[in-house]
């Protein structure tokens, strides 16, 4: 994960701190929908969420699995903390193999996208972690939709886990007081862009945020980072 470097040029001084990375892999914090479930405790849909806890390949009672085997179209909708503009979704696939059909994307205006169909190529009788990658999506995604297909091997299918890859949009607030006005530079190294912009307070009060992407910086993960942000104290 790449870190941003964060200079706050106040009265002449120059504070430094670390900004989040804004390359961002997080696993599912929330069950939103699913087609069914084995049980409402073990083999629940909930199993999905949070990191990893299968570690084993076979039946596990911590991992996701339909109410019943060799039906057909099953799916799994899963939300995250963070919104971000997705590059790619990882299925941890912990039981049976090659099931996943198909990915769809929910973006903060509640539109679905379909990112990916295909061929799932993962091995049998070992855990597969399933990653489908692509360039960043235009909007910022919330959720993952996952389909799958009970009837292609044979057998149970178990997800144990769903993890979204995306980029953060570049903004953030103030540690230090600052004054009613601001002046932001972002730079990208990488591509040497560089957005300056004029931040202004509510009214009369000082400036308590920042937001790069808003104002225009174009960057894409690996790219480097600076955000210098100039002003006086407020009193």
């Amino acid at each position: 994960m790449n870190k941003l470097l964060f200079n706050s040029v106040v009265n002449g001084f120059i504070f430094l701190c670390p900004v989040s990375s804004y390359a961002l892999d997080q696993w599912a914090s929330t069950l939103l929908d699913y087609s069914s479930e084995y049980s409402s405790t073990s083999w629940s849909a909930q199993q999905v969420l949070k990191a990893p806890n299968t570690k084993v390949y076979g039946d596990s009672t911590a991992a996701w699995t339909p109410a019943y085997q060799d039906t057909g179209k099953e799916f799994v909708t899963v939300g995250f903390k963070s919104s971000v503009y997705a590059t790619g979704v990882t299925i941890r696939e912990t039981y049976g193999y090659g099931f996943v059909t198909s990915i769809d994307v929910i973006d903060t205006k509640n539109v679905v996208h379909t990112v990916w169909s295909g061929i799932d190529n993962s091995k049998p009788d070992q855990i597969n972690n399933f990653k489908v990658t692509w360039s960043p999506t235009s909007y910022l995604v919330k959720a993952v939709k996952v389909h799958i297909n009970t009837a292609l091997r044979g057998g149970w299918e178990e997800i144990d886990a769903i993890q979204l890859h995306g980029i953060e949009t570049l903004r953030g607030n103030i540690a230090p007081r600052l004054g009613n006005t601001a002046e932001l530079v972002c730079t990208n190294t990488t591509t040497s862009q560089t957005i300056t912009k004029t931040l202004k307070g509510t009214g009369s009060k000082p400036v308590t945020n920042w937001d790069c992407e808003k104002a225009g910086l174009k960057f894409k993960a690996g790219d480097e980072v600076s955000i210098q942000i100039t002003s006086t104290v407020s009193q």
